[in-house]
């Protein structure tokens, strides 16, 4: 976006600017969004997916599914769960056996203490009432934000930097990516406050890109109310909060935003109030039951007959934030999975979801036993090379820097020149904004005493992504010719071939990421890395033993 819009009112008034050019989309944009869109949403509603074209020629369909309500394991089984605390002779995968039975609680307005804020499970819960307390039921919600993460993530790169190959490649990163497919198939929490945090981002590039006074305001205030319920689906958006807040102040300061008086006293009290206002009201439904932490003898609120008492509220909250924050601090309890936050960028060690070795038939050329296994593992080649990447963009920011500051010096083509990857003044931007939504979402958590898992990650994913869809926009601008032969060579071709492989990448580890019944042969050798502490381990094993 450019450094150089303005947010101050229009002295003579302008022609309004079209949804598409505020939006940035044309016909070319909307041909990608379906396609990345549809191909996202059947990988996360439809898989497992079977080729049974392959295994099976002309005596099956060629494609069969499992989808998303295939039932994995079940409860009843020795050591894998509670009894009669999931829904009878239906499957969980991970904390489903937590986060499932929340929401089903929250519609049945029973009493439960979870140390996580209650809208992600309120979302879930919408699932649940729609299809039933079943597989398909509490992982509907999570799908389709998931699946929404995918456009959000294309419109808030086509804000972000004029080109449109790096808004495809922020959508096909996202959408061939391990974590965020894995989150999306399972009904636990982490998916939906980043879709929100992304959401919330793209309104506020679309606040800061808008040539009205209407639009821009409105845009505020729907940002502010999107971080309010980001934060009341977990608090790590936190930093997605602070980031923008951050952000303005900046762009303020540097005056590459402007605002009326008017304008600008909406923006504070956007910020200011909203985001508490929202958080707060995520709590509604926790404030109309009763709860074991206070033992209060009547709910704080009630609608049938009306009833609100502000003390009774006030003691649910605060007990409830005190047991959360006693909670997240002092975690000691022990885990085969915990990694340290300075791994997470390097994939060092991956959380299995699942894993199943009876029930599963024989494999048919070798006669032997299937097994199974989900695991959380980010796709390497994207994970790897977005930490190259953001390393580069914190190598490159004094040079954009001085290149912004000297650029009325260039003549025309020299300026022009500079501007292959989009333009200059956009890409010191997006580096700015990249770097600083990245490390707000990932530094604060190394101060964290309490066991952590890779998907904490999950909030400076799509920092990465972004990250990485510039370093490919800038080697996709690359032109010359080699030397001492007259052979032109384009950057463009190692551009898009990087992407076709991050989506092989992706069909490689795919029956990894949806538990398909594989021969245990042909599991491990997915399993790239069996080391012990620091080094990668991808096993099913603690850290500390390898193998």
């Amino acid at each position: 976006m450019s450094l150089a819009a303005s947010s101050a009112p229009a002295r003579p008034r302008a022609p309004r600017m079209s949804a598409a050019s505020w939006w940035r989309i044309d016909r070319n944009d909307l041909y990608w969004l379906f396609a990345l869109t549809l191909v996202a949403g059947i990988l996360r509603f439809g898989s497992p997916i079977f080729l049974d074209i392959f295994a099976h020629p002309g005596t099956a369909a060629p494609i069969s599914a499992w989808g998303i309500g295939h039932n994995y394991q079940d409860p009843a089984l020795p050591g894998l769960g509670k009894p009669n605390d999931i829904a009878p002779n239906s499957p969980f995968v991970f904390d489903e056996l937590y986060f499932a039975n929340d929401a089903h609680k929250d519609l049945l307005g029973q009493d439960y203490f979870d140390p996580e804020p209650p809208l992600a499970k309120l979302i879930i819960a919408v699932g649940i009432k729609l299809f039933g307390f079943n597989s398909f039921g509490w992982r509907f919600m999570p799908a389709l934000f998931g699946t929404a993460l995918i456009p959000l993530m294309y419109l808030l790169a086509r804000q972000l930097l004029a080109v449109r190959f790096f808004a495809i490649a922020a959508g096909v990163l996202t959408a061939f990516d391990g974590m965020t497919f894995v989150e999306s198939r399972t009904a636990v929490i982490d998916i939906i406050p980043i879709t929100l945090v992304v959401l919330a981002y793209l309104l506020f590039h679309l606040h800061l890109n808008g040539d009205t006074v209407g639009r821009r305001r409105w845009l505020i205030v729907a940002t502010g109310v999107v971080l309010g319920l980001a934060i009341g689906a977990k608090w790590t958006t936190l930093a997605a909060y602070g980031t923008i807040v951050v952000i303005l102040l900046f762009r303020l300061v540097a005056r590459w935003t402007r605002y009326d008086r008017s304008t600008g006293a909406i923006a504070l009290l956007s910020f200011a109030l909203l985001p508490a206002i929202f958080y707060l009201l995520t709590f509604i439904p926790y404030l109309s039951i009763t709860h074991s932490i206070t033992h209060l003898a009547q709910p704080a609120l009630s609608f049938s007959p009306f009833h609100f008492n502000l003390a009774s509220a006030w003691t649910e909250l605060r007990e409830w934030h005190w047991q959360t924050w006693h909670y997240h601090t002092t975690l000691t309890a022990p885990h085969i999975f915990y990694s340290p936050w300075w791994s997470w960028p390097l994939d060092f060690r991956p959380v299995v979801y699942y894993y199943s070795s009876s029930g599963l038939g024989i494999d048919q050329s070798t006669g032997s036993g299937l097994v199974a296994e989900i695991f959380n593992l980010g796709n390497p080649l994207t994970w790897w090379a977005g930490t190259a990447a953001l390393i580069g963009l914190v190598v490159a920011v004094p040079a954009l820097i001085r290149d912004y500051r000297t650029r009325h010096r260039l003549d025309p083509a020299d300026a022009a020149r500079l501007d292959l990857a989009g333009p200059l003044d956009q890409r010191l931007y997006t580096t700015i904004f990249i770097l600083l939504a990245f490390f707000a979402a990932w530094l604060p958590l190394a101060r964290v005493t309490r066991g952590l898992f890779l998907y904490h990650m999950l909030g400076g994913l799509p920092a990465m992504f972004l990250a990485l869809a510039l370093a490919l926009t800038y080697l996709r601008s690359m032109r010359g010719t080699l030397p001492g032969l007259a052979v032109r060579v384009s950057g463009a071709v190692p551009a898009y071939a990087y992407l076709l492989m991050v989506v092989g990448f992706f069909l490689y580890f795919y029956p990894l990421w949806t538990g398909l019944p594989l021969t245990s042969d042909a599991l491990n050798s997915h399993v790239w890395f069996v080391f012990v502490k620091p080094w990668p381990n991808w096993c099913l094993c603690y850290w500390t033993s390898p193998g």
